[in-house]
C-alpha cells in the first residue's frame, strides 16, 4: 500500500469517508423473475463467477507488526458473498429516488476485516434495476477501477462466465508479523541492486520514516479520535445528481473553445458554482499510471486550477487549459488563488455496451470520490459514445440545478433533468 493510500485508512473519518459510491443501471428482463422480482439466485450466481472470483475482490487489509511498513492486502480465508451483496424488496421510483441510497452508500461502514466492497441491487418502477456499487479509494482510484469494471462485466449477453472459484485457494494469508519481510523482499526486487536500493532508502529522510512508524503504533489510540461528533462535522449529509451527454457534441464544443473535455468539465463546475465566492478553485487529479509501475494503484496527484464563475465559458477553458499546460510536473504543484469548492475527475470506460448479468448497462450515474466538506465535486464517465457526469454537494444545496447548469455549459444546449428511461 502506497503512503498516501495508507492516509485513506488512517483514522475513522478518512475509512469513511474514502468508500466511494458507483451505481449503474441496467435492463430489467434479464434480472427479474415472471413475476418482476429480482432473480436473486441469478444474480448472486453471477457475482460469485464474476466479481468474488477475482483476486482484487478477494483481498482484505492487514495491518504490520508494530507499525514497521504501510498495511497490506491479504487474502479474506473468511469470505461470505452475501457480506457483500444486498438486495431490496421495494421498488423505488428512480425519477425522485436518492441516487446515494441506490449506490449503497448509506448502507453500514465497511470491516477492515474483509474485502472493501459492496453491491446494492433494486428494482426500479419501471422495469429497469439499479445496480449500486461500494468500493474503497484505497485500493482502487477511478481508472484503474474502470479497468477492472471491465473485467467483471460482459461484452456479450451470452458470455458465459466460468464457475465460480476462489482464486487464493490453499493461499495462507500473511500474518502482520511477516508484513515487513515480505515487504523488504518486494522492495529488494523492484530495486534490483544495492546502489539503487540505498538511493531509493536515502530518497527520505529517516525522522519522517520514524514519523510514520509511531503513528501507525499509536493508531490504536487515534483512529477513532473525536468520535461521533467529529465525524458529523468532517462528514455532512451530501446528496448527487447526474446528467447524459453526447460525448462527441461535448468534445467538439471543448476543441472549440481552446480546449480538452476535461477542460471544458472543470470550467462548467467553476460556472455552475452559485456561491458568494466568486472566484473558486478546485482540484483535478493527473494520472501517472504506468505499465513500468503496475504495482502502483492510485498512480495519481492532485493539481488545483481556478476560475472565475462568472465569467464567460470560453475565457474559462482557455484559462484552465493554459494552467494544465503549464504545470511542471518534476515540482510540487503551486497554490492557486480562489476559494477551494471540490474536485473534478474524467475517466474514459469503454465504446461499446457492457452487460452484466445478460443485462445491458444503459446508464452511469457517477460519484467522485470527493472529501466530506467539498462544496461541489463532479465526477465524469464516458461510455458507448455518452458522457456522463454527476457531482456530489451537501444537502442543504440545490445539485440538481448545478448539475444542470453544468450541462447547459457543456452542451450549449437547455437542460433535460435527469435521465429516465
Amino acid at each position: 500500500m502506497q503512503i498516501w493510500e495508507e492516509g485513506y485508512v488512517s483514522n475513522h473519518i478518512s475509512f469513511e469517508n474514502m468508500q466511494v459510491p458507483g451505481l449503474f443501471i441496467a435492463e430489467g428482463a434479464p434480472l427479474l423473475r415472471e413475476d418482476g422480482t429480482l432473480d436473486r439466485e441469478k444474480i448472486r450466481a453471477y457475482v460469485a463467477a464474476s466479481m468474488a472470483s477475482h483476486a482484487t475482490f478477494r483481498l482484505r487489509l492487514q495491518r504490520s507488526f508494530l507499525g514497521l511498513t504501510p498495511p497490506a492486502w491479504v487474502p479474506d480465508d473468511a469470505f461470505d458473498l452475501e457480506r457483500h451483496l444486498i438486495f431490496s424488496d421495494e421498488r423505488v421510483d428512480f425519477a425522485t429516488a436518492d441516487l446515494r441510497r441506490l449506490s449503497g452508500s448509506e448502507d453500514p461502514v465497511f470491516s477492515e476485516r474483509h474485502p472493501l466492497w459492496r453491491m446494492r441491487i433494486t428494482p426500479l418502477t419501471d422495469g429497469r434495476v439499479a445496480v449500486g456499487m461500494m468500493f474503497h479509494h484505497a485500493s482502487l482510484d477511478g481508472l484503474s477501477g474502470m479497468r477492472m469494471f471491465s473485467t467483471v462485466t460482459q461484452a456479450k449477453p451470452e458470455d458465459v462466465l466460468p464457475e465460480p472459484r476462489d482464486p487464493f485457494a490453499g493461499v495462507r494469508p500473511a500474518r502482520s508479523w511477516q508484513l515487513p519481510f515480505l515487504a523488504l523482499s518486494q522492495w529488494w526486487s523492484r530495486e534490483g541492486s544495492v546502489a539503487t536500493a540505498w538511493r531509493s532508502y536515502r530518497s527520505k529522510p529517516f525522522l519522517r520514516r520514524v514519523r510514520r512508524v509511531a503513528a501507525r503504533l499509536t493508531l490504536p489510540v487515534r483512529y477513532g479520535r473525536g468520535g461521533e461528533a467529529a465525524r458529523a462535522a468532517a462528514l455532512p449529509p451530501r446528496h448527487s445528481a447526474y446528467r447524459t451527454l453526447d460525448a462527441a457534441l461535448a468534445g467538439r464544443r471543448a476543441r472549440e473553445l481552446g480546449g480538452t473535455l476535461s477542460d471544458l468539465q472543470v470550467s462548467a463546475i467553476i460556472g455552475a458554482w452559485s456561491g458568494d465566492e466568486r472566484v473558486v478553485s478546485l482540484r483535478f487529479p493527473v494520472s501517472f499510471h504506468s505499465s513500468a509501475e503496475p504495482h502502483i494503484r492510485n498512480h495519481v496527484r492532485d493539481m488545483e486550477v481556478y476560475g472565475d464563475a462568472d465569467a464567460d465559458i470560453a475565457a474559462t477553458v482557455r484559462s484552465v487549459h493554459q494552467q494544465v499546460e503549464d504545470r511542471d510536473d518534476d515540482k510540487p504543484y503551486p497554490p492557486v488563488p480562489g476559494f477551494a469548492i471540490g474536485y473534478s475527475t474524467l475517466l474514459p470506460w469503454v465504446s461499446r455496451p457492457r452487460y452484466f448479468c445478460g443485462a445491458e448497462i444503459t446508464d452511469v450515474a457517477p460519484f467522485p470520490a470527493s472529501l466530506g466538506r467539498d462544496s461541489l465535486a463532479a465526477a465524469g464517465i464516458m461510455y458507448r459514445g455518452q458522457l456522463f457526469i454527476g457531482a456530489n454537494m451537501a444537502a442543504s444545496a440545490d445539485v440538481e440545478a448545478t448539475v444542470g447548469r453544468m450541462y447547459e455549459l457543456m452542451t450549449g444546449l437547455p437542460d433535460t433533468g435527469r435521465p429516465l428511461a
